[in-house]
């Protein structure tokens, strides 16, 4: 179905949740939601957030502590 957004969280974790998305122009909707997901967790163990992009509409946000608390950093 186009337009059809997947947001799930790793392992019942909320230090990471993996998102899939079928339209692009979704992605940074769903990617900024994520963040908001993984925040708590973040703050919680003074990280930051690692966006990681899988593929074509796949995304891994995920607390990362090779990230300063408070940023946001992105890799391909």
């Amino acid at each position: 179905m186009p337009g059809t957004q997947e947001t799930t969280a790793g392992a019942g974790s909320a230090g990471m949740v993996e998102v899939r998305v079928r339209d692009a122009g979704q992605a940074r909707r769903a990617v900024a939601d994520a963040i908001l997901m993984v925040r708590e967790a973040a703050d919680r163990y003074s990280t930051g957030i690692m966006i990681t992009e899988l593929g074509e509409g796949w995304y891994v946000v995920r607390a990362h502590p090779a990230v300063p608390h408070g940023l946001v950093r992105e890799r391909k």
